[in-house]
């Protein structure tokens, strides 16, 4: 059958068509897709490029920034000890024993429990259900967290100007550990305990306190249950405490070391209350002096207060922290004092005084930071008469004057 030129051309169109479509369906949409990807691409390259320059104009800023939350992160870490290691534990109960006059009568070591971890690398941070039911734990890890994003965001933009480079993902894993304890003591030592814990130099809070009061010995009983937290991380090194003033042992288990008890006889020594011991200050048997190391006199003085008494001084001007101690005890129906400053000088003195002794300690404020002067002092006491000790004068940022330990009826001021 021959076709007629309508027909032909009809088909020459129809071909010229299905040629087109083909050519459009394989190699015009193509290229035409391709090139609005890379039309899209250089949208969004030029938007970045324009928002690194921005930050680029702004690079002191975010730099100044990142130091900035970076310090105040590290603020918030170092409120919380390294690890919670058996030094830790007893230095902390060491403080208890030794700064206040405070019996505990039962105490439980509780198990470090991790409830918390924050991630610099944006990883999800997890909390355990039990955390809620430790108000101040949730809010002190809910600020340390938002202060760590924040220094995370701007860290992450400073880096990526500086290195091109991810932040390195860290992980501080939270611990906490219960110490339930049952106690005796003044009503004036409850509250210097709880003063003790809000200022110990790592994260410690009081969960609950029961208080029952004895009218006839007059001495306050009850429960407390202390909790104390822990932030540990790779770059956090354990902590490292000399135990050199830890009283270790007893030589006979079945009665308390010396001094241990005397908790009921301190609560009762209320002498000098008035003003916290002032008056000792102008009317003292034995004293300590401290001084700035650039003064003219010597930086350390202890000695017997009274006439005729310059024997009995001794000193030095050492630029340090020097150990101090004053030994109260009976000899040959007399009571006496050896006092020692350092490892070798020391110098014995009668006690004079009958009813009790008085022992002041005069500190003064440092002059600057090359002020090192300062003493760890120990008192103990095996005489029938109390020891009253006023710390006066010291320096209320840097104390000089450290009670690293008393046992007996000693009363610090």
């Amino acid at each position: 059958m021959k076709l007629g030129d309508s027909e032909k051309s009809i088909l020459v169109v129809l071909a010229g068509i299905a040629i087109a479509v083909l050519g459009f369906m394989y190699l015009i949409k193509p290229n035409y897709e391709e090139t609005q990807t890379i039309k899209a691409e250089c949208v969004q390259l030029q938007d970045r490029l324009t928002l690194l320059q921005q930050k680029e104009a702004r690079r002191d800023e975010y730099l100044a920034n990142t130091e900035k939350l970076n310090n105040a992160f590290q603020e918030k870490l170092d409120a919380f000890a390294p690890d919670l290691n058996q030094e830790v534990t007893i230095m902390f109960l060491e403080g208890i024993k030794d700064n206040n006059d405070f019996d505990i009568a039962t105490l439980e070591l509780g198990e470090p429990e991790q409830f918390y971890t924050l991630g610099l690398g944006g990883g999800d941070a997890t909390l355990d259900a039990t955390a809620g039911t430790t108000g101040t734990t949730e809010a002190a890890s809910t600020e340390a967290a938002s202060t760590e994003a924040a220094s995370t965001e701007a860290a992450t933009d400073a880096t990526a100007l500086a290195e091109g480079d991810a932040v390195d993902e860290a992980e501080y894993n939270c611990y906490r550990a219960a110490f339930p304890l049952e106690y005796t003591g003044s009503y004036a030592s409850l509250k210097d305990v709880v003063k003790y814990v809000n200022d110990f130099e790592s994260r410690m809070t009081i969960d609950s306190i029961e208080i029952a009061y004895d009218a006839d010995s007059d001495l306050y009983g009850g429960a407390l249950n202390l909790m104390l937290y822990a932030v540990t991380s790779s770059d956090r090194p354990e902590t490292s405490m000399e135990m050199n003033d830890v009283e270790i042992g007893t030589d006979n288990i079945f009665q308390g070391a010396v001094g241990s008890g005397s908790s009921s006889v301190v609560s009762t020594m209320t002498k000098y209350d008035e003003n916290e011991g002032a008056a000792i200050e102008s009317s003292y048997d034995f004293y300590a002096m401290l001084n700035p190391a650039s003064s003219d006199v010597s930086a350390k003085v202890v000695g017997q207060n009274g006439a005729g008494k310059e024997a009995s001084v001794i000193s030095n001007s050492d630029n340090d922290v020097t150990n101090l101690s004053f030994e109260f005890y009976e000899k040959d129906g007399k009571n006496y004092c050896k006092y020692t400053l350092g490892d070798s000088v020391s110098y014995e003195a009668e006690v004079t005084s009958a009813e009790d002794i008085k022992l002041l300690i005069q500190s003064s404020a440092r002059k600057n930071d090359d002020d090192k002067v300062g003493v760890k002092v120990s008192i103990r006491n095996t005489t029938d008469l109390p020891v009253y000790v006023k710390v006066a004068g010291d320096d209320s940022v840097s104390p000089r004057v450290k009670i690293a330990n008393k046992s007996g009826a000693v009363k610090v001021y």
